[in-house]
């Protein structure tokens, strides 16, 4: 079976986690918070831009499962995501297409496995292209 370049490319990406996401791919981060052990929830600020075409989620400080999250952009718009990846300590999930017409997203509830967690600490992260 045939990989495209596109799919290809992202999921190196998405193996290579945040370090690549910043080094010349066109994903940069807007924004990051720290995911309460016992919260199984996490809402983090963002400061997207309108033009944006893609969100991924990395992960730090601690291997996680992610669920489902919910964008919600600049001037009311929201947009729903079923995410259900593992991802390793540094490590980002598949890139998600966003939708509408304003990409600006401005925050982010994204919900995880606490129980994968084990009492860590880890941040999740928003990157976008």
């Amino acid at each position: 079976m045939m990989m495209s370049k596109r799919a290809f490319a992202l999921a190196c990406l998405a193996a290579a986690g945040p370090a690549l996401a910043q080094s010349g791919s066109g994903w940069y981060s807007i924004g990051q918070a720290a995911a309460a052990p016992d919260a199984g929830r996490v809402t983090i600020a963002a400061h997207g831009d309108p033009h944006n075409g893609e969100i991924m989620f990395c992960v730090e400080g601690h291997i996680m499962r992610l669920g489902d999250a919910t964008l919600h952009y600049q001037g009311g718009g929201t947009q729903s995501f079923h995410i259900s990846e593992r991802i390793a300590d540094g490590g980002c999930s598949r890139g998600k297409t966003l939708s509408g017409h304003n990409h600006g997203v401005e925050s982010a509830e994204v919900t995880y496995d606490q129980a994968i967690l084990a009492g860590g600490a880890v941040h999740v992260q928003l990157y976008v292209r």
